[in-house]
This record gives structure tokens, C-alpha cells and sequence, in this order.
């Protein structure tokens, strides 16, 4: 883990980080346990959660489906009860279904969109209400996916579209009800070596992202109330090349830049 120095004192601060107990959310609950914050990790894995355990003992740990309505807010109360209101909320658990839309199984499609999209809602649902008195900071992880089309992940697009549309939207609703009570940071990365998508192919001056470093990133970007994190630099111009670019044109450059091919060896035909 690389050494860093926040900007915030981060003792005793509560940190909800969802699919924590792996890949990113793993490495951004170490981060904020070595600040001696109070972590609490939600992961829908029992076998991950009792491996995280060992690595942060520490923490506060749930098994929780972020796609069970009933379960999240259940937890959250519990969480409020006895560990108290959140500061942090990290929406960070997601899936991808790799697979060509049209063989796709339906199960498969409604899973990356339950979790992806409406896990998130249930999240900021269940602990949101609570942070409104003293304010909060709500972390959205979406995706470069988020900003673009990319062949082999329709149902994975969609939703992380759909996260980015949710934290532009729920920024300005809650800056309009609770004046600079929230602040919210939004995650745009390419593809991070966590395993969802190893045997991706490499896109021209993009390399795929190290967990470790990208956790950094992530973790600066919050602390320094960021409200964009893109990376890597390529991914920063995507925006600008969608607002100025006809469609065809753009596909255009993608195509030329090996997106539209990135799954063709991991989708399932």
C-alpha cells in the first residue's frame, strides 16, 4: 500500500464502503483504517468477508445483498444504532455481465443493472436521511463505461450511465434541500486489474489501471472534495470528444483506439 498523506483527520470518522471486501473497496478500507477512521465494510461475499477480517480487524463487517431493499435498511439502522451516522458512504460493489447483449442470459442482464443501478439507490436511500443533519460525503463509483459505449458491455454501460446521471442529478437535489450539507465525488476509471475484467484487450495509450493506484487516486480525490475522478488522462477527454464529435466520428476513434474490441476475447458468444 503506497504511503499517503490526507489532508482531513480521518480518526473516528465513519466510512460505509460497499464491496469492500475486495478489489477497490478493500484497498480504500485499509486506507481509511490506517487513519484510524471506524470502517465498515458491506460485501455480499461471506468467503471474502472472513479473509478481510484478518487484514482488517478492526473494521465493522455485514454481509449484505445491496440489491435486497429490505436488507440495506435494515443494516444501515443497525449501523446507525450501534456504530453511529455514517460521514462516508462509498457506492463502490458492482458486476459486469461480459457477455454480447443478445446471448446475454436475462438473469444475468437484470443482476449487473439490480446491483449496479438500483444497489446504489438502496444505499444512498438507507443512509443519506441520516448524514442530512451533519452533512456527509457520498462517493460514486461508476465507470469510464459511464461516459461511453463499449461493445460486450451493454447491460454494464447502461448502468454505469446510469450512475453518472444519479450523482449529477442527486447533487443538485441535495444542494438545493440541504445547502453545502453533502458533498459527492464521482469515479470514472478504466478498466482496474481487480480480476472483473481480467483478459481485456489494451486500448492505444491506455493501460489498464492498478488497484493500489487507483485506490490512491480515489482516496486524494475525496479527501480534496473532487467531484470528477477520470482516469486515466484519455479518459478525461472522453466528455469533450462526445460533446464536439458527431456520433459516427467518434465510434470512428474509438474503433480506431481498439474500444469497441477491449471484450472480444471475454464476452461469451
Amino acid at each position: 500500500m503506497e504511503s499517503f498523506n490526507p489532508r482531513k483527520n480521518y480518526k473516528n470518522k465513519i466510512i460505509v464502503i460497499t464491496g469492500a471486501a475486495h478489489g477497490i473497496g478493500f484497498s480504500l478500507a485499509q486506507r481509511y483504517a490506517a487513519c484510524k477512521a471506524k470502517v465498515v465494510i458491506l460485501d455480499v461475499s461471506e468467503k471474502a468477508l472472513e479473509t478481510a477480517k484478518l487484514a482488517i480487524p478492526n473494521a465493522h463487517f455485514f454481509q449484505c445483498d445491496i440489491t435486497d431493499r429490505k436488507k440495506v435498511y435494515q443494516i444501515a439502522q443497525n449501523i446507525e444504532a450501534n456504530i453511529g451516522v455514517p460521514d462516508y458512504v462509498f457506492n463502490n460493489a458492482g458486476v459486469t455481465e461480459n457477455s454480447n447483449f443478445l446471448d446475454c442470459p436475462d438473469e444475468k442482464l437484470e443482476l449487473t443493472v439490480n446491483v449496479n443501478v438500483l444497489g446504489q439507490f438502496w444505499i444512498a436511500k438507507a443512509f443519506l436521511p441520516m448524514m442530512k443533519k451533519k452533512g456527509g460525503h457520498l462517493c460514486q463509483v461508476a465507470s469510464a463505461a459511464g461516459l461511453m459505449g463499449v461493445s460486450g458491455l451493454v447491460a454494464y454501460c447502461a448502468s454505469k450511465h446510469a450512475v453518472v446521471g444519479m450523482s449529477k442529478a442527486l447533487s443538485q437535489e441535495l444542494n438545493d434541500l440541504y445547502p453545502g450539507k453533502f458533498k459527492i465525488t464521482t469515479v470514472c476509471p478504466f478498466f482496474i486489474n481487480t480480476g472483473m475484467f481480467t483478459g481485456v484487450r489494451s486500448v492505444r495509450f491506455t493501460p489498464m489501471l492498478d488497484q493500489e493506484k487507483i485506490a490512491n487516486i480515489i482516496f486524494k480525490a475525496v479527501d480534496d472534495d473532487e467531484e470528477w475522478v477520470m482516469e486515466p488522462f484519455m479518459v478525461k477527454i472522453v466528455p469533450a470528444l462526445n460533446a464536439i464529435l458527431p456520433a459516427k466520428a467518434f465510434n470512428t476513434i474509438a474503433k480506431i483506439f481498439g474500444v469497441s474490441s477491449v471484450m472480444k476475447d471475454i464476452t461469451k458468444n
